[in-house]
């Protein structure tokens, strides 16, 4: 791995939010970019924290917005109320396994690659993912996959879908219908797009088909290939119809680990 280097991989232009922003603005800007996360800046242009779908989730679900009927409602707060202050940061000439640690290690989504102290990119799960493509990770779904899966009914409503994802502190829920086979996903994206929504609404109505099902002996390199080709955001490790483990980002940077 050490010939991966981090500047190679990471995505750049980094969509950034001033600390002084209101929620409501962190809220657009990962819904227009379909982004699970913002670098946080100050005045300075200095880089102070990260606002995510997890933190907007973690504040939104109020008794008021419960009140309307509707799913969440945002309180009248600053990004910078709300963020997760500081940063994991790497230089451009770190090596994908070291920034693959620093996901492992700190459970995060992100580390963020800056050069004499400006934000220059960020080394994310899903540039994990088209490390494990690049490097050929040869093991199978079955060394890495993350379980218990957590699920949730196509017939269950959207308010029991979203206090799933908060009370269980994770980002997707798998959908499954009356078999219990895999439909969809149900993540912080579903979740936040319909925030306006009355919360009695079916998970079927708003999950996502953007799912990858594939056999539990699928090397990790092909399934990276093949999340790469169809966009799905999830990759869910199945054997006999059934869902036996979740393959997230974090997952796969562990892959990077071990190789």
């Amino acid at each position: 791995m050490k010939d991966l280097l981090v500047s190679k991989f990471m995505s750049s232009p980094v969509r950034t939010i001033r600390d002084d922003a209101p929620l409501a603005d962190a809220h657009r800007i990962l819904r227009e970019y379909t982004l699970s996360s913002l670098a946080v800046l100050n005045a300075s242009d200095r880089l102070v924290g990260v606002i995510s779908r997890s933190d907007l989730l973690r504040v939104g679900r109020l008794e008021e917005a419960t009140r309307r009927g509707h799913l969440l409602s945002l309180p009248d707060k600053p990004v910078r109320a709300v963020m997760t202050a500081g940063a994991v940061t790497l230089e451009p000439d770190a090596t994908v396994r070291e920034a693959a640690e620093g996901l492992v290690s700190r459970h995060i989504h992100r580390v963020y690659v800056t050069k004499d102290g400006a934000l220059v990119g960020v080394f994310s799960t899903r540039d994990a993912m088209d490390a494990v493509r690049a490097r050929g990770v040869a093991a199978p779904l079955s060394e890495f996959m993350s379980t218990p899966v957590m699920t949730v009914s196509a017939t269950d409503t959207v308010a029991t879908a979203t206090d799933k994802l908060r009370d269980a502190h994770v980002a997707g829920l798998v959908v499954i219908d009356e078999e219990e086979a895999p439909v969809g996903v149900f993540t912080q994206v579903e979740a936040l797009q319909c925030r306006d929504d009355e919360g009695s609404t079916p998970v079927e109505d708003r999950m996502s088909y953007a799912t990858l099902c594939l056999p539990l002996r699928t090397s990790m390199s092909r399934a990276a290939a093949n999340a790469a080709a169809t966009r799905a955001r999830r990759v869910i490790a199945v054997d006999r119809g059934r869902a036996w483990g979740v393959l997230t980002g974090i997952d796969f940077a562990r892959a990077l680990i071990a190789d």
